[in-house]
């Protein structure tokens, strides 16, 4: 009977044994390279845009011709289009003498698009009007073919001399001051804006930007990416790397075949990264870190 408990207590200390060697074979490690790169801070949000705009309408019904590029620069009385009347025929005398040229009333951008939303969403509304009213306005959004009705917008003018404004859809406000600025990234560019109202109804601020944003005109709302924190560049490792050791933090890293802890000093992180002081670009890392790694031998392949 001893005999055979003695077999089985052998037994259970071998399986043990086994299994906290196995789980500290080198095999079971994994590995990444400590990499270049930066941390950045953004954020997705929606933003209408509302400039200085002002609608062109046909005096007569008939087919249009337009006069330059879309989006060109006209100055006040300048052609933007030529109407003919319907049934006139190209060329002859009563054609030239009934067509009629179609005028910028004012300086600016002419676009042939239009969204209906030209004299609603405007600079003045967006810090005038209740905006949960003003920005459920739907937008018809269309774009003068070769023949239009009496009345119908044959397109706008945006002046874009006056800068752009714009509500932002936020989650939160907390933490953002009136007269302050914010970094977006519009279109392409980066940009400081300076908020002028903040809004818990709907949940947002305005802003107004330095200038006139390009495509804000043709596209009212769209996605931006606000950058609420500048970002930070150095050697990046993955959070699952790091690893407390009595009250140090640190990674282990991999040099000269063997398993080291190394103290470290977090700069910045986000949700997944973090950017380390004093650590070598291209340096082996553990990505699984726990007791009992120090002065482990290893073999790195294929990271």
């Amino acid at each position: 009977m001893y005999r055979l408990w003695g077999i089985l207590f052998i037994a259970l200390v071998g399986g043990s044994l086994w299994v906290y060697r196995s789980n500290f074979t080198p095999g079971t490690i994994k590995f990444t390279l400590a990499q270049t790169g930066t941390i950045t801070h953004e954020r997705k949000v929606t933003a209408t845009f509302a400039n200085q705009e002002l609608p062109i309408s046909a005096p007569f019904s008939g087919s249009i011709q337009f006069i330059g590029e879309d989006g060109q620069r006209f100055r006040r009385g300048e052609g933007v289009a030529i109407l003919q009347p319907e049934g006139s025929v190209p060329g002859t005398i009563r054609d030239n003498t009934q067509k009629q040229t179609i005028q910028a009333t004012t300086g600016g951008l002419f676009f042939r698009q239009t969204d209906g939303l030209e004299t609603i969403i405007t600079i003045d509304n967006l810090t005038s009007m209740d905006l949960n009213r003003l920005l459920a306005q739907t937008a018809n959004v269309r774009i003068t073919g070769a023949n239009v009705q009496v009345g119908e917008f044959v397109g706008k003018i945006v002046n874009n001399l006056i800068p752009t404004q714009a509500f932002l859809e936020l989650t939160s406000i907390e933490g953002l001051t009136v007269g302050k600025t914010i970094r977006l990234s519009v279109g392409g560019q980066t940009v400081s804006a300076k908020i002028l109202r903040k809004s818990e109804k709907p949940t947002g601020i305005i802003i107004s930007f330095p200038y006139y944003i390009d495509g804000s005109a043709t596209k009212r709302r769209q996605e931006v990416t606000w950058i609420y924190q500048s970002p930070t560049s150095g050697v990046i490792v993955p959070k699952s790397s790091l690893w407390t050791q009595g009250e140090e933090l640190g990674v282990f890293l991999w040099s000269e075949g063997v398993v080291h802890f190394k103290k470290v000093k977090i700069l910045d992180q986000d949700d997944s990264q973090a950017c380390i002081e004093n650590l070598t670009s291209g340096i082996p890392i553990v990505i699984t870190p726990r007791n009992g790694l120090e002065g482990l031998v290893a073999d790195v392949k294929n990271i």
